[in-house]
């Protein structure tokens, strides 16, 4: 490991603790409350079939099954929120935040050519949000038992898999934009409006037949259709999402490459 990774990646482990707690605080608590909800499972079933179409396709079929609880309350909604927060905001930060920090001229008055610094600092924020993705499936496997959630270990894989993956293409794209302009709020904001009209656009779509065209567009889509709790990994999502990262790692690159950085 070369020493611009290793210390980008030092520089990471307080947030990455402290963000790796909290995700599995998160999923523990939606763990406990499983069995209050399957126990209601009537009751539950006939609200969600009552709910608009738009919101049932976010939630999935069966809300009370062990599969479907976690992808309504851990991998729909606020898990992903979460995780593209910690993604967006890392990508943000990788270049952006070096610029404004006044710390990119003096990195790069060492003998480190700009690629080399974009791509040791777009893996360690690989790294950072892969090491997420386990701990909230590590947390599913060893508290989910205790509560009945038990679903089978390579769905589990699967789905962790794609919120890695998820978070991997919104946090290309924050890298790109802070690497084009220097601007780490700029990088979040473009990129967290991107997020929350990807997500809109997947839930509203199936119902709304004048924005359903535009559904492919949406890296969500490609996130949790079919379930991969219950489908298993489809490779044609998986390759969505790596060319959504790829396309816009090549464009940080060029951006980066290119950028007049005295201005």
């Amino acid at each position: 490991m070369n020493p611009l990774l290793r210390k980008t990646l030092r520089d990471q482990t307080r947030s990455l603790v402290a963000w790796g707690i909290g995700l599995a605080v998160l999923v523990a608590m939606y763990a406990a409350f499983y069995p209050s909800v399957r126990d209601s499972a009537g009751d539950l079933q006939g609200y969600l079939e009552r709910m608009p179409e738009a919101f049932r396709n976010l939630i999935g079929g069966d809300f009370t099954s062990p599969a479907g609880y976690l992808r309504s309350e851990t991998f729909s909604t606020l898990g992903p929120i979460l995780f593209l927060v910690f993604a967006i905001g890392t990508g943000a930060r990788s270049i952006a935040g070096e610029e404004e920090g006044r710390t990119l001229d003096l990195l790069l008055s060492t003998p480190i050519r700009r690629r080399q610094v974009l791509f040791d600092k777009w893996i360690a924020m690989l790294v950072s949000t892969a090491a997420l993705s386990v701990v909230v499936g590590l947390t599913i496997v060893l508290i989910g038992p205790a509560f009945g959630l038990r679903v089978p270990l390579s769905g589990l894989a699967a789905q962790c898999l794609m919120l890695f993956l998820l978070g991997m293409a919104f946090g290309t794209i924050a890298l790109a934009v802070g690497s084009g302009t220097g601007r780490k709020g700029l990088a979040n904001g473009i990129t967290g409006a991107f997020a929350t009209v990807a997500y809109v656009l997947n839930v509203v779509a199936p119902s709304v037949k004048a924005v359903e065209p535009l559904r492919p567009g949406s890296p969500f889509r490609w996130y949790l259709e079919p379930d991969p709790l219950v489908a298993g990994l489809s490779l044609g999502n998986v390759a969505v999402l790596v060319g959504i990262a790829a396309l816009a790692y090549l464009v940080a690159a060029v951006a980066f490459e290119r950028r007049d950085l005295r201005a």
